[in-house]
């Protein structure tokens, strides 16, 4: 666990790369070189993956030059000859043969081994670190001048690491090698002794740059304890050992290998001062939120880790607060960024002032802080810690010229009151604090049993859907399809969104789900509907072509006696053509009462409704079911699109849906298609229509208005 540091920082920057790798051993960062880099589970690469998951030469890093003072990397899965891995690469959740690395990437080579790319700003000249608790800047100095030192001042020995023949890495393997091609040459400082200690031989580097060595031999700092360390541990099968010597504000790396022929030891040294450097601030920076200063989230949970295993008595308490400010977004976007950036530096601040000795104040992301409170003695010692706070944030900020009043709410979980799990405790506390902003602002709440906060939760977000539609919260967005021939837009589908005034967007895939289960999807859909055909009527008016609208129906929805005759309703009023209204149903639906959705279906049809499988591949088992459908039209799912481009069995399944689609006169849509290459195998399939982020994000119906009119649109063929 590293304790808390700040820094002083000049001003040229230079950008260091470093890859966080998370195997079934743990968590390590690599700061790369610009070399070339392989990964695998493999002893002989250069970044061993952990596990028995990734293959023995998995993937390459290969450094691409750029400006004089930094490089980039791109990543191939396998190695240069082109020998591919077992299990591929995701970059971002995506297959990848080859990418080039941007800050933030996250790379998967199994299920449990995945590593994190950054690249981090570090310094060109010499940064001061001020730690009342580290010794990193004592120890190091962070100094990167080349004066000459005496090397009989202070100095510090770390423990001598023993490393097995088979984890040699090949850059240990080479530095072995060296004293053998030419060690008079050798850069590096190279020193030969026995077991007694006698030195027995010394190259030129390191009577160039250890000038004493010869007069004080084992005594030398660089030799210092060295055989007492060693001796216990050597044998034929360990003889490689590292360990690192301080002297001064310079550090050295030992790469020590024991040869029991002749039971010499010989010593490879490395000054290694500005990789360490560079390490203290990349730490740092990984573990610390750059516009506060505030330790960050992951700096967070090693610090609960090492607070629970220094517990002497466990069942002392200690409290995690979360704390959001409330209508943050609204001041970022009336006000600007750079004000909200000073807001959140000075309520960073203000809270500083409240901890007491021992305790931590982290930046949790966007307008969220946490907060954790050591010795607690009793509940009411958080409830004050908590009014403490929120007294606090009510006085006024001036950030930028601007007086600024903010509320806050709070939530709090204690330990061991509320669980013993780190994660456990962050989540409740979390939790408890969106409790807190459903009570309104300048709340304070703590966590409750999970079943009562799931259905305080569950009530909280029915309420607020129920009100929704009142308050013109919902509102619907349209995502264009594009004929793959022509390229022009035939058809929309209506998507609904929700933006709550304090929640702000909600996921569809949280409120759609609530809206099934409490049976409000009936008066939203029907509000979908209306509000969809409408717009189409609207646009129609505007002088553009009538354009197909599809809208999604539930199983609610078909399962409604009266939907049929809401539907002729919604017909009437809107006055739209119901030849440019297409219902979509997803496939699923069709699992149960088939003939009764068949009988509705059809019914549907003799409206002049369209109708389409959405979904398609995700919910039914047999394919005979489609002939017996009154279908118009097949949309398959994004699950086969998203490594389509290089994926045969996917690019087989699609070309088979496609087959049967044409062969029962269906046109077929591809949902989720994001790449040029996804588009280019979908139309050399003959898949009719695309729809995906390569053209078109779902737009508002403004956007969709300006769209419309940058092209020109054809009538879509309804027949």
């Amino acid at each position: 666990m590293r304790p808390k540091e700040s820094f002083t920082l000049e001003t040229e920057e230079l950008s260091n790369h470093v890859l966080t790798v998370e195997d079934p051993q743990g968590v390590r960062n690599f700061l790369l070189d610009s070399v070339t880099y392989s990964l695998g589970r493999g002893m002989g690469n250069s970044i061993i993956l952990r596990s028995n998951l990734v293959s023995r030469e998995h993937a390459t890093l290969l450094v691409i030059a750029a400006k004089k003072s930094s490089c980039f990397f791109r990543i191939i899965d396998g190695r240069l000859d082109y020998k591919r891995s077992t299990n591929g690469i995701l970059i971002n959740g995506r297959r990848r043969f080859s990418h080039v690395l941007s800050h933030g990437d996250e790379i998967i080579f199994s299920k449990d081994t995945r590593a994190t790319y950054q690249v981090i700003s570090v310094i060109a000249n010499t940064p001061k670190i001020n730690s009342s608790q580290n010794n990193i800047s004592e120890r190091l100095n962070l100094t990167t001048s080349h004066q000459t030192f005496d090397e009989t001042e202070s100095f510090e020995l770390y423990p001598l690491q023993s490393i097995p023949d088979q984890n040699l890495s090949v850059y240990i393997r080479e530095i072995i090698n060296q004293f053998i091609s030419s060690p008079e040459l050798n850069p590096q400082p190279i020193i030969e002794l026995n077991l007694i200690g006698k030195i027995l031989y010394l190259n030129p580097a390191a009577l160039g740059q250890f000038p004493n060595l010869e007069e004080m031999r084992i005594n030398h700092p660089l030799l210092q304890e060295l055989l007492e360390q060693i001796i216990p541990l050597v044998n034929p099968i360990r003889k490689t050992f590292m360990r690192e010597v301080m002297i001064r504000d310079k550090v050295f790396e030992e790469i020590i290998h024991f040869m029991p022929s002749n039971e010499v030891i010989r010593i490879h040294i490395f000054d290694v001062t500005k990789q360490r450097q560079a390490a203290a601030i990349i730490s740092y920076q990984i573990d610390h939120d750059v516009l506060t200063g505030l330790p960050n989230r992951k700096y967070l949970h090693e610090h609960l880790i090492e607070i629970i295993e220094k517990l002497e008595d466990k069942k002392q308490r200690f409290a995690v607060l979360f704390l959001d400010i409330d209508r943050f977004k609204l001041i970022n976007n009336s006000l600007g960024h750079s004000v909200g950036d000073l807001l959140l530096k000075a309520v960073s601040d203000r809270l500083k002032t409240l901890l007491k000795q021992g305790d931590l104040i982290v930046r949790w992301g966007a307008d969220e802080f946490a907060i954790v409170a050591k010795d607690i003695n009793s509940i009411g010692a958080v409830v004050q810690i908590a009014e403490a706070m929120i007294q606090s944030l009510t006085a006024p900020f001036d950030c930028g010229g601007h007086e600024i009043h903010i509320t806050t709410c709070i939530g709090a979980s204690i330990y061991p009151d509320h669980n013993i799990d780190v994660e456990a405790l962050i989540q409740n506390a979390d939790m408890a604090m969106y409790k807190a902003k459903s009570e309104g602002q300048n709340s304070f709440q703590f966590y409750v049993p999970n079943m009562q906060e799931q259905s305080f939760q569950r009530l909280s977000m029915e309420n607020n859907l129920r009100r929704a539609i009142e308050n013109d919260e919902l509102l619907i967005y349209y995502q264009p399809q594009i004929d793959l021939i022509t390229g022009v837009i035939v058809g929309l589908e209506a998507l609904l969104r929700w933006k709550h005034v304090s929640l702000g967007s909600v996921s569809p895939s949280k409120f759609i789900p609530l809206a099934e289960e409490t049976g409000l999807i009936m008066v939203i859909g029907a509000w979908v509907l209306r509000q969809a055909c409408l717009q189409a009527v609207a646009w129609q008016k505007m002088g553009f072509p009538p354009i197909q609208i599809g809208v999604n129906l539930s199983v609610k929805q078909l399962q409604q006696k009266s939907f049929l005759s809401s539907l002729n309703q919604i017909l009437e009023e809107t006055n739209i053509d119901p030849h440019f209204l297409e219902l979509e149903i997803t496939e699923g639906i069709m699992m149960d009462n088939i003939e009764e959705k068949i009988v509705l279906l059809n019914e549907f049809r003799k409206m002049g409704i369209r109708l389409s499988i959405d979904d398609f591949g995700t919910g039914y088992s047999s394919l005979g079911y489609l002939r017996d459908l009154p279908i118009d039209t097949l949309k398959i799912d994004r699950i086969f699109i998203e490594h389509l481009a290089h994926n045969k069995h996917d690019q087989n399944i699609v070309a088979s849906i496609v087959n049967l689609s044409h062969s029962l006169n269906l046109i077929v849509i591809a949902e989720g298609a994001e790449t040029k290459e996804q588009v280019d195998v979908l139309r050399s399939l003959g898949c009719d229509q695309i729809q995906g982020y390569f053209f078109y994000k779902p737009l508002p119906a403004d956007e969709i208005e300006i769209l419309l009119r940058s092209q020109g649109i054809t009538k879509p063929n309804i027949n």
